[in-house]
């Protein structure tokens, strides 16, 4: 027996004007919240960052000159003063706490789900049978990510900035004012750069699982790759492959915090930052062209 399509009437009624992305970036957020590990890590950096903005007030009432205490106890202890000195940075060492340990798991758990689900549900078919454009999709499911990643890092670091800014005077304050734009611009590169890379590995692979291991290959086998090639020729420029090490340059070039002496080289922040830049144009173009052609549906 043959098979008669239904037949639709076109809608000819008013339209909302609200962007198609903003829905798409909408149901991205509500799918990435329904993950308990995307809860559990957002919410632990928050609580994690508000603890801290609570331990600096308390100190503040406490003992007043506390930050001048500490410089005095690390000149005691043999150290230079400098190292000890709250200032911007401080904030760079509070990578490692915010942004270190959620950056990969984070990406790995929100861009499993972020297109990966729609090739496997066909999802793709029904948004595009709308008015929704290859651009929009992009927009949508970026915003989405990129603000999971934003409120896991920059937003406990703020947290802490607040609680700085807020217990300091005014001498301290010029210490620390470029903290809250230098840090947001860097982690957003960084978050915008995750993002894009992400989806374009699903479209590669079409798969969330291969994304995952994609990914962690890019993290994990990239950065030893880098500190070989940067072993054997001694050339700084090859550590920019790893994108942890251009997450620490990028934030120390955004904080001023470049460091004239280090125990290890790092690359140059020109480099590191066109390197990220590179990355995610790139990371765009296989996207817009895989939504384009659509080869990559199910």
């Amino acid at each position: 027996m043959a098979f008669k399509a239904a037949e639709y009437q076109r809608y000819s009624g008013p339209r909302s004007k609200i962007p198609a992305w903003v829905p798409l970036a909408g149901l991205a957020l509500s799918r990435g919240w329904k993950s308990k590990w995307v809860r559990r890590i957002t919410s632990l950096s928050l609580m994690l960052g508000a603890g801290m903005m609570i331990m600096m007030y308390t100190m503040n009432q406490i003992l007043p000159g506390w930050r001048d205490l500490t410089e005095q106890v690390g000149a005691i202890a043999g150290g230079d003063s400098g190292d000890w000195e709250i200032d911007a940075g401080v904030y760079l060492k509070l990578l490692k706490l915010f942004v270190y340990p959620v950056l990969l798991p984070l990406s790995l758990l929100f861009g499993y789900d972020l297109i990966s689900k729609d090739i496997e549900t066909n999802a793709l078919d029904a948004y595009f049978s709308r008015p929704i454009s290859p651009l929009s999709y992009i927009l949508g499911r970026s915003v989405a990510f990129v603000g999971f990643l934003m409120t896991a890092t920059f937003g406990p670091m703020m947290l802490v900035w607040i609680s700085d800014w807020a217990t300091s005077n005014d001498a301290h304050f010029s210490q620390i004012a470029i903290v809250p734009f230098g840090m947001f611009w860097s982690l957003l590169l960084i978050s915008v750069t995750l993002s894009l890379l992400v989806q374009a590995i699903t479209t590669i692979t079409r798969s969330g699982l291969w994304t995952n291991i994609s990914f962690v290959f890019i993290f994990i086998v990239l950065s030893i790759l880098a500190n070989i090639i940067f072993a054997i020729t001694m050339n700084p420029n090859a550590l920019a492959l790893s994108i942890l090490h251009n997450t620490g340059v990028v934030c120390e070039y955004a904080l001023n915090e470049m460091p004239t002496k280090k125990a290890l080289p790092s690359a140059p922040a020109n480099v590191s930052i066109l390197v990220m830049l590179t990355t995610s144009l790139v990371s765009f173009l296989i996207v817009y062209r895989g939504l384009k052609r659509r080869t990559f549906l199910g």
